[in-house]
């Protein structure tokens, strides 16, 4: 069972510098939506649980660079269009 963390640091390390959104894993995961959830991952420990949704958690920079990189591609194909 994933725990809940309604602070602004992980429930298992307890650490707060890296925790990012996390894609649902399972339908569990994407109903807890409606109880205003959602699932996030620290990266120090690498535990995901779930946060409520006011508490403001920022996209992993990876997706950020791979979402940047596409939309230069697509800018790219404009252009050369």
């Amino acid at each position: 069972m994933l725990r809940i963390g309604t602070s602004e640091e992980c429930p298992y390390c307890h650490r707060s510098s890296e925790i990012y959104i996390s894609n649902p894993k399972s339908i569990w995961e994407e109903l807890v939506i409606l109880l205003l959830l959602r699932p996030v991952r620290c990266h120090d420990c690498m535990h995901r649980f779930l946060r409520p949704v006011f508490i403001e958690t920022p996209i992993a920079p990876r997706s950020v660079t791979i979402r940047k990189s596409i939309q230069s591609a697509k800018k790219d194909e404009e252009k050369s269009a």
